[in-house]
């Protein structure tokens, strides 16, 4: 299945691998029932890993098929290996699932899916909140009000609102909504409140209850992974590397992998650091960053805390202290 924003292209291929048919349809739940309408119990369909897969995904599986999840950079590579086309459409597709050749991404159970589209949901939603904050301040500053209160307290939104300012006041509405959608999200992640592995998260300092839900929820099965560096691969915190001759080149992380837990990383490393100033981790960074600077600093010393992370979930435990930290 080649999956675009308003089409699927399909490619069916029989036992023996020849093209029985092909289909062109649209990107609709409707259409996709139809043409699963055609197969039976133990047919296997193959999609690429892109921004449009997750519903088609779900909606297949629930219907009882089997679907392998491609990964798209591996894929491409085995194509113009083995087929000698790197053109990946779903007749690609079809023949290298029929030789077992997809090279598998991976995909969470549908709980674990489910809690990762709400912890997405929320993060949006907060990048959404402080838009509209940034957006009040620059229009404070424009106006050149000077306030002493915080703004966003509700003694500083009398203030914004006594202000008569159309745009503050219509960013003011949108902000409060967004809060409103927010305080729902939270009401929808209660129910992960009490997994052992996001309670063990938060024994680390700095790490609270969101942060710990996106860390689990991103790496999903952690025996995926035969070891911290694998997992830090996904997370796309490893250098990229360039060989010429004989010479290999380290260049800037990959920055391939889950966004998403390489952002919270970042954000778990700098909120580590103050609320644990004499760790293991923090020190290391302190070291690092009078040599190397911050910016390689505040990665390695992420990529530390990964490995941290990754022994707390392995081992089902708590984090202990600042020398087990490693």
């Amino acid at each position: 299945m080649d999956i675009h924003s308003k089409i699927i292209v399909c490619t069916t291929l029989d036992a023996d691998g020849k093209v029985v048919r092909k289909d062109s349809f649209e990107n609709s739940f409707d259409r996709l029932q139809e043409y699963l309408s055609q197969f039976h119990e133990g047919d296997r369909f193959v999609m690429e890993s892109t921004g449009f897969y997750e519903p088609l995904y779900d909606f297949i599986e629930s219907h009882g098929f089997s679907v392998k999840l491609a990964n798209p950079l591996k894929i491409k590579l085995i194509a113009e290996s083995r087929m000698k086309n790197d053109d990946i459409d779903s007749d690609v597709l079809a023949k290298l699932l029929k030789n077992d050749w997809i090279p598998e991404s991976y995909v969470p159970p549908s709980d674990i899916r489910e809690m990762r589209r709400i912890v997405r949901t929320r993060i949006q939603l907060k990048r959404d909140l402080t838009r509209m904050k940034n957006r009040i301040h620059f229009e404070l500053l424009r106006m050149h009000v000077d306030y002493e209160v915080n703004p966003f307290t509700w003694k500083g939104r009398v203030f914004l609102r006594n202000l008569n300012n159309n745009r503050i006041l219509s960013y003011l509405a949108v902000m409060e909504s967004l809060e409103a959608e927010i305080r729902k999200v939270d009401s929808l992640l209660e129910r992960y409140t009490s997994i052992p592995g996001v309670i063990n998260l938060q024994t680390i300092p700095g790490i609270g209850l969101f942060s710990a839900l996106v860390i689990y929820s991103e790496i999903g099965d952690i025996q995926r992974f035969s070891d911290s560096g694998k997992l830090i691969s996904y997370a796309g915190m490893v250098p990229s590397v360039r060989q010429s001759s004989d010479i290999i080149h380290h260049g800037r992380i990959t920055y391939q992998g889950s966004r998403y837990l390489r952002w919270i990383m970042v954000e778990a490393l700098h909120s580590h650091m103050i609320n644990d100033p004499g760790s293991t981790i923090t020190s290391f960074y302190k070291h690092l960053a009078k040599k190397k600077g911050k910016s390689k600093a505040i990665i390695a010393a992420s990529n530390k805390l990964l490995k941290a992370i990754y022994w707390i979930l392995k081992d089902h435990r708590p984090y202990y202290s600042k020398n087990n930290a490693q």
